[in-house]
């Protein structure tokens, strides 16, 4: 097991920056003041991440707001396959709403060091992550997370 970098500063939010499923260079922003984002760092070679792939969970499955978004991260197409990918997030869904995005580049960003891993990001900074486990848990951290007093944009009781 590795541990997972805690720190007391965090991280600023930080643009995702990698390509979609066709190939196509593609710019997820994140840096937006009060609009949440769910990061959740998958692969297709990845056992504990399949719960995550089918279907692709939806913000208020994830404890967040339907104005929010949750954005699956692979490897770029060096290390995954991008046909194996659209695959289990159904290429259809996926490149209509930009649901996946493959980038090196944002694992190294947010330190992530292997799948599944989520991270949750409130367009100032990372407000929490952690090994996504299940949907359910990480439901439960994103809630208690936004509920956290002085949250910009923090969910009602």
């Amino acid at each position: 097991m590795v541990a997972v970098p805690v720190g007391v500063r965090r991280l600023p939010a930080s643009d995702v920056d990698g390509s979609d499923l066709e190939g196509r260079p593609r710019t997820l922003r994140l840096e937006s003041a009060g609009h949440w984002t769910l990061l959740l760092f998958l692969g297709s070679r990845c056992d504990g991440c399949l719960p995550f792939w089918a279907p692709l969970p939806g913000p208020a499955a994830c404890g967040l707001e339907p104005r929010d978004a949750v954005v699956v991260v692979t490897r770029g197409p060096g290390d995954e396959d991008p046909s194996a990918v659209a695959a289990l997030a159904g290429h259809h869904r996926a490149d209509a709403s930009g649901l996946v995005v493959m980038s090196d580049a944002a694992w190294r960003a947010y330190r992530v060091l292997g799948p599944p891993f989520f991270v949750l990001v409130d367009g100032v900074e990372v407000v929490t992550e952690g090994v996504a486990w299940s949907v359910e848990q990480v439901a439960a951290e994103v809630t208690r997370a936004r509920r956290r007093p002085g949250r910009q944009g923090a969910a009602r009781a």
